[in-house]
C-alpha cells in the first residue's frame, strides 16, 4: 500500500489513468480508504477525469469550428492595436 505522501506525489506528476494497471488499482484503493488525503486526492483524480474529457471532446470539436478568415484576422489586429495606442 501507498502512503499519503507517495499517492500525492504520483497524481501531482501526471495522469493517473496514465500508469501500469496495478499502480493505478492501488492508488484508487488509497483514495478510497483514506481518511487523511482521500477527499483531497480524489478532487485531484476526478480534476484530471474532467480535463481528460475536456481535451477529448476538444478535439473533437476542432474540425466543426468555423475558420476565421485572414481579412478578418487582420482587421481585428489592426482594432486591437489602435486600442492599445489609445491607453498610451
Amino acid at each position: 500500500m501507498f502512503t499519503c505522501k507517495q499517492v500525492s506525489n504520483a497524481l501531482a506528476k501526471e495522469d493517473y489513468e496514465k500508469l501500469p494497471p496495478l499502480r493505478k488499482f492501488l492508488l484508487k484503493l488509497h483514495v478510497k480508504l483514506c481518511l487523511f488525503c482521500g477527499k483531497f486526492n480524489g478532487q485531484v483524480m476526478q480534476s484530471q477525469d474532467m480535463c481528460r474529457c475536456y481535451k477529448e471532446q476538444e478535439a473533437h470539436l476542432e474540425p466543426l469550428r468555423p475558420k476565421l478568415g485572414d481579412d478578418k484576422k487582420e482587421a481585428l489586429k489592426q482594432l486591437l492595436n489602435s486600442q492599445s495606442q489609445l491607453k498610451d
